[in-house]
């Protein structure tokens, strides 16, 4: 059992327990612009981002939203949500929802519930503070609501202030330097109760030497200054609510803090935001969209991790990664594979997001690796992303008019259609190629740390290779569809020419290397030291259709042998020692700590094409057990000794070759694992995928899983699918019946009436 905490019924919700993990434990609760990063305690920073990439923040500082709770009988205080002194507290667990989280604790006969949520818009965020007196006498008690913003640390002080606005019942914190080119230079907290105190600045509140752990105005008499403030590095906004609790009362405080241009301007952001309906309507709308998400794939197994992960939270991991891309660093090969496992979920929002990132493709075919900030740095796979993430919006919804779709280059008054952007790409990768009629590695592919291999123009990667062939056959079978078999011919062939230059180069005896430096030199060989395998190159050589059958289980069964450890698969092994294998031939990833990133950790994300490459070969007992180890749940590695949010996947485990912190998580939450491991759990393992035809059944199992339900929303209807396997297999030929009618194929046609229907699906 995970002592840390427990998922509700329905997952949406998992409940910490654990007030000190051994890390923080996160959750990202945010609209189309606004974002809050919070812990187990309400703490964290939110900002808004803007379409050009730069932010305004609001929450700032390491403890910026605090209870305190005073008790004015004997002077004691405490902060409700965060227990500075590690006293012993009745209750405290932290609710993490799926845009919402809940602070409850209970200490001395208070109970305090803190919600914090970011509404469906707006740049604000909403406070809900319940207060209640547990015990059998009347108290009296004062409660400080807390917050710390980041305006003073915009530059030029001098035109820094804050005051207290008494019709708003607010505390503005502003700085007026127009030339900061900051839109919203203006923080406010505003409270739906006037305050009987407030304080503006952490100087008189805290003190110039305390502590918000011990506030020199509550180890004092407990009441605030009541005064504003300007050139002022400390600046926060307190408010003082002095209340007498009977026995069993409580009470509740509202509260928005936000972002506006000009404080004459907030009356109208704020209007309407503190009534307790308003609250309601907002968290029921958040409920809803939290709703059609599951409503449109749900997966029941017998496996509640796998439940909890496949039908809530990788989806919201995915819906974090398709608006703010590794929080607010936009990539155009992240974006396109969030993309791709978002589509399942809301394919009209998926359209738009697709026509937007195609916007910042070259006029030559490539992409920048990242426009937000942008990155000039000659990558080169980005366009290899584009044919899957297309062709599964137009397999999802049916519409190929989506090619014909005009779109802008990059930098350039040119347009194209979006079938002209995805030749233009594939164009780009066969045209850039080396001596052994590779592509061509620039400074980098897939792997970031690979970044010096291929500077001077000539060094190929293996990898990237691999994943044009496969997308070169993903966009050939487009084209085959939207008739046009001449370029379906022209880009088959082109793909054999790179197929049959990568087993003649790049087979090592027993596995494909990683490729060649602008030297001539492998890497991920035999002959190497470090590096020998790379993970990636024997996944995609599967994913990519050049290792099928026996020869690619044969190829797999190497990375089972050399690369399994107890938590995942290292990306690459051995690793790299920065203390004598460092070669700047190769790049960063020889000056990294052994078992770290691409340098021998595991990467989850590399981990997830394994399992799908395991999935392809029909071995679901092998896919099953890569996506166990590299969940949080995982005994040999689990939450409180890897330090991983329970809910959510992490980009990366630290290897067992690191000396230090082997198996610790790194980068939870952001990272391009979510939509892939969404993918291999819904669509590679159980197998409901969309399909230019219809919705393709195509289950790879663990046999131990006799029964699985899935419901399906799938081009205006409902798919309510049973799939059965009594013989314990872990693939084999399919019984398909849809309502009551035996069908002759594993794809269900794309009815489109509205109705649900009824398929059961059994195995061998």
């Amino acid at each position: 059992m995970n002592t840390a905490g427990f998922f509700n019924d329905d997952y949406t919700t998992y409940t910490i327990t654990s007030m000190f993990p051994p890390r923080p434990w996160r959750n990202y609760l945010f609209n189309d612009r606004f974002l809050i990063c919070c812990d187990q305690f309400g703490i964290g920073g939110s900002w808004d981002t803007n379409p050009d990439g730069t932010r305004s923040f609001c929450a700032g500082g390491a403890d910026n939203r605090l209870i305190y709770i005073r008790d004015n009988n004997d002077g004691s205080y405490w902060a409700a949500n965060r227990n500075y002194k590690r006293e012993k507290w009745e209750v405290f667990f932290c609710e993490v929802g799926v845009g919402y989280s809940n602070v409850v604790s209970k200490h001395k006969g208070i109970r305090t519930s803190f919600k914090l949520f970011v509404p469906t818009e707006g740049l604000v965020e909403c406070w809900s503070v319940e207060i209640e007196n547990t015990g059998d006498s009347k108290r009296d008690i004062s409660f400080y609501p807390y917050m710390e913003s980041t305006i003073p640390g915009i530059r030029i002080p001098a035109c820094n202030g804050a005051f207290f606005e008494p019709e708003m019942n607010a505390i503005f914190h502003y700085n007026r330097n127009v030339q900061n080119n900051i839109p919203f230079p203006t923080m406010f907290f505003a409270a739906e109760f006037t305050p009987d105190k407030y304080d503006t600045t952490n100087r008189r509140f805290r003190g110039v030497y305390g502590s918000n752990a011990h506030p020199d105005t509550l180890e004092g008499d407990g009441q605030l200054a009541s005064l504003n403030t300007s050139f002022d590095h400390l600046m926060a906004a307190v408010m003082q609510y002095d209340t007498v609790l009977e026995p069993g009362e409580k009470k509740t405080f509202r509260f928005v803090a936000g972002l506006v241009d000009d404080p004459k301007n907030a009356p109208s952001i704020v209007n309407g935001k503190l009534s307790a309906h308003y609250y309601e309507e907002e968290l029921q709308r958040l409920h809803n969209k939290k709703q059609r998400y599951r409503e449109r794939f749900c997966i029941s197994t017998p496996d509640d991790d796998i439940n909890a992960f496949g039908s809530v939270w990788l989806k919201q991991q995915v819906n974090l990664g398709k608006t703010f891309g590794r929080v607010s660093g936009l990539r155009f090969r992240d974006s396109m594979q969030d993309i791709a496992a978002y589509i399942p979920l809301d394919p009209s929002t998926a359209r738009e997001r697709i026509l937007h990132i195609l916007t910042k493709q070259y006029p030559n075919g490539n992409t920048p690796r990242q426009w937000i900030p942008f990155d000039e740095r000659l990558y080169r796979d980005g366009s290899a992303w584009i044919a899957e993430t297309v062709c599964q919006y137009i397999k999802e919804t049916g519409e190929f008019d989506l090619l014909k779709e005009e779109i802008p280059y990059l930098r350039s008054d040119e347009k194209g259609s979006v079938l002209d952007h995805m030749m233009r790409g594939h164009e780009f990768l066969y045209n850039e190629t080396g001596e052994h009629g590779l592509c061509l590695w620039g400074e980098g592919d897939w792997n970031d740390s690979i970044n010096a291999a291929g500077v001077q123009g000539k060094g190929e990667s293996v990898w990237l290779s691999l994943a044009t062939v496969a997308s070169s056959r993903i966009f050939a079978g487009l084209l085959s569809r939207a008739g046009d078999n001449e370029k379906a011919t022209y880009i088959n062939v082109k793909a054999d020419e790179m197929q049959e230059n990568i087993l003649k180069y790049s087979w090592d005896g027993e596995y494909f290397i990683c490729g060649f430096n602008d030297y001539g030199e492998k890497i991920g060989s035999r002959e190497n030291v470090a590096g020998r395998i790379f993970l990636i190159c024997q996944a995609w050589a599967v994913l990519a259709g050049i290792s099928e059958g026996k020869e690619g289980q044969i190829l797999m069964d190497i990375v089972e042998k050399e690369m399994e450890c107890p938590w995942g698969y290292m990306l690459s092994y051995p690793s790299f020692d920065n203390g004598r294998d460092s070669n700047e031939h190769i790049g960063r990833i020889t000056y990294m700590e052994k078992g770290s990133y691409e340098n021998g950790s595991v990467y989850n994300h590399g981990v997830c094409f394994k399992a799908a490459a395991d999935c392809k070969l029909g071995r679901g007992e092998l896919a099953y057990k890569t996506i166990k180890k590299i969940l949080p749940s995982n005994p040999e590695n689990p939450s409180l000794k890897s330090g991983c949010e329970p809910y959510v996947i992490t980009n990366m485990y630290l290897g067992p070759e690191n000396p230090c912190r082997a198996g610790h998580s790194i980068n939870p939450w952001t990272t391009g694992t979510a939509g892939w491991l969404l993918r291999c759990i819904n669509e590679y393992m159980i197998g409901v995928i969309a399909d230019y035809d219809g919705l393709a059944i195509r289950p790879v199992l663990n046999s131990k899983w006799k029964e699985i339900s899935v419901r399906r929303e799938f081009r205006n209807a409902v798919y309510n699918i049973k799939i059965m396997n009594p013989k314990g297999l872990e693939t084999g030929a399919l019984c398909v019946t849809m309502d009551g009618r035996k069908m002759d194929t594993n794809i269900l046609p794309p009815v489109g009436d509205g109705k649900e229907h009824e398929v059961i699906v059994e195995i061998g």
